[in-house]
């Protein structure tokens, strides 16, 4: 039989792997970045502070050797000095004195376009005398440059390291697991195409059996109801009661060709999931049985909006058998009654269709869903026994759990679920 969803092809099972291996080593390229992004910020604050310290210091120099030319007010030497120290320094971009009251003694500056520049201003004083105001502009370019090279570099170990790690981790799923599932796809694969052919076999084998087992009946029917019209006097009762049996096993033998090639097919092929109103469904199925008997005064209760996901062509087979079941099985029941609901248990939404019919023996419940067997006789209630199979295979095709509860001459109950994760449909089959 064919699955009901058919298994992937292993394309899918192998992406989600690698998809596995990409977010591992999308998470561990991210936490690398986020890393090195702090022992970056880090050194550049370090870095900076060492700038500041360096400046700060040579600042702290030349002022040291400015004293003295200003006490002597000997302003040339000053601006002497500061050339001096200016052309022996690359990194000054500008390097200037201000008097107490604000005014230029002298300036050195040089041309940049470079976007690192850190500056500082410190006073000259003596015995608590303001004598000079020097600004000092100095550019740290060269300690970014040494940081964008150690960016560059942790990247690029950084990239090293996921891509060593992904090889790693690919060669480990691609022989631990790739090639161990590859195989048993390709064994799946295999399965599903035999089984394919052998389901195209029976279809082929129930259509030959159909139509070599209906032309023989044919012929029997045919030549029994011939015997009747055109023999009818030569016959006494006995030869014709005897032809009617005949017609009827005729009958009986072509319902169950029928229900036979009923059960092979909806015991395999796809199916179609979309969401079904048992409700609605029921409504109709009970509003046809009324029609077909319309002497017949039977309480129907249904609860509204019952919804369920499914196939609506197989549940529509598992409402008529259930419900026609209820129907003909309160056909000797004074005051019937047939119903449709739901209850709730273990977080599961169960079905259900009641009647206060003719019942059975609990004793003989694990018989009800084989096929062909009976526990009324043909005389009391028509039936080929094949019904309740049939909805068993759709059920369980669903996913679901179907049972019986009943008392002889007081009814019975069908409970059945549709859920595919239910836990005691697993466990019990």
């Amino acid at each position: 039989m064919t699955t009901d969803q058919p298994d992937p092809e292993g394309k899918p099972e192998i992406f989600s792997y690698q998809r596995v291996i990409a977010g591992m080593l999308a998470v561990l390229l991210l936490v690398l970045g986020l890393t090195n992004y702090l022992l970056l910020g880090q050194q550049r604050q370090a870095q900076l502070q060492e700038v500041e310290t360096q400046l700060n210091y040579q600042l702290q120099a030349a002022t040291t050797f400015m004293i003295e030319p200003l006490l002597k007010y000997q302003f040339a030497d000053v601006e002497q000095f500061m050339q001096q120290w200016s052309a022996h320094h690359e990194d000054v971009l500008l390097f200037e004195a201000y008097s107490p009251t604000g005014h230029l003694l002298s300036r050195f500056v040089r041309d940049s376009d470079s976007p690192f520049i850190i500056t500082q201003q410190q006073q000259v004083t003596y015995q608590d005398q303001h004598l000079l105001t020097l600004t000092l502009s100095k550019d740290y370019r060269q300690a970014e440059i040494i940081l964008q090279e150690m960016r560059n570099r942790l990247l690029l170990i950084s990239l090293a390291i996921t891509a060593m790690l992904g090889l790693m981790l690919w060669l480990v799923f691609r022989y631990l697991a790739f090639v161990p599932l590859e195989r048993e796809i390709d064994k799946r694969r295999r399965a599903e195409l035999e089984l394919g052919a052998t389901n195209r076999e029976l279809d082929a084998f129930a259509y030959s059996i159909s139509h070599d087992l209906r032309a023989p009946l044919r012929g029997i029917d045919g030549f029994s109801q011939a015997l009747l019209e055109d023999y009818h006097d030569r016959l006494d009762d006995t030869g014709q009661d005897y032809l009617q049996r005949i017609r009827a096993g005729c009958g009986r033998m072509g319902n169950l060709i029928d229900d036979m090639l009923q059960l092979s097919r909806l015991s395999r092929g796809e199916i179609n999931w979309s969401r079904v109103d048992l409700s609605a469904m029921a409504e109709e199925i009970m509003a046809e049985l009324q029609k077909d008997a319309p002497e017949r005064k039977v309480k129907v209760v249904i609860e509204p909006g019952i919804q369920v996901l499914g196939d609506p062509v197989l549940l529509r087979a598992v409402m008529d058998n259930l419900l026609g079941n209820a129907w003909k099985f309160t056909g000797k029941t004074v005051n019937p009654e047939i119903s449709l609901g739901t209850i709730r248990e273990d977080q599961r939404t169960i079905c259900f269709v009641r009647d206060n019919g003719a019942g059975f023996d609990m004793t003989y419940a694990d018989k009800i869903f084989t096929a062909f067997q009976r526990l009324h006789s043909p005389k009391e209630f028509e039936g080929t026994g094949i019904g309740l199979a049939t909805v068993q295979r759709i059920i369980h095709r669903h996913g679901g759990l179907i049972w019986a509860e009943a008392k002889e001459q007081q009814g019975a109950t069908f409970y059945f679920t549709l859920d595919r994760h239910d836990p005691k449909w697993r466990a019990k089959t």
